[in-house]
């Protein structure tokens, strides 16, 4: 096989057709052998082995929300039982959270029956006029319509405009002054 002669660094090497076949080869293959390590490597790392966790403290640990009796014992514990680690007191925490939501709404909801806001929309809007919002939608009647439906008979608008604006008051309402 011929030789041809390589330069490194300033040392000359003699190198052959099958050496330098075979120091590509051995590249390549040192090349797969790191990248394998690499893997292994990974997949031993904590980070890897629960799903790259970050440890952000979100973690369930507790009962289910839906399981009101353990959540309910919990939640107890928070006022009788000091905490002997942070899980524990979140899961308190946690727990309180569901029951002290519930007592909140249902406080301002005794709170709206009992003494109700005295606007107009409260008053045309609020739960105890559904009954009859539901009647008027189902019979019908209630009260006129906002807008007139037809042309209203019996007034005399240019007429008055006319008496407005330049008697600057209504002939037929009499006189403003004391003497009369």
């Amino acid at each position: 096989s011929p030789r041809s002669s390589t330069v490194v660094f300033g040392l000359s090497f003699f190198v052959t057709r099958d050496s330098l076949h075979r120091l590509h080869m051995s590249m390549l293959a040192a090349a797969i052998a790191r990248s394998a390590a690499a893997q292994r490597l990974q997949c031993r790392t904590p980070a890897k082995q629960w799903g790259a966790r970050r440890c952000l403290g979100d973690s369930v640990a507790g009962p289910p929300m839906t399981d009101l009796q353990a959540n309910a014992k919990l939640a107890l514990s928070f006022f009788t039982k000091s905490p002997m680690s942070y899980g524990e007191c979140k899961q308190q925490c946690v727990s309180l959270r569901i029951f002290a939501f519930a007592a909140v709404n249902i406080g301002i909801c005794v709170a709206l029956f009992l003494d109700p806001p005295k606007s107009s929309y409260w008053q045309r809007m609020s739960p105890a006029f559904y009954y009859s919002h539901l009647k008027s939608l189902l019979i019908g009647g209630g009260s006129p319509p906002v807008f007139l439906t037809e042309k209203r008979e019996g007034e005399n608008v240019p007429s008055i405009v006319t008496q407005l604006t330049t008697l600057r008051r209504l002939e037929s309402a009499g006189s403003d002054s004391e003497d009369e």
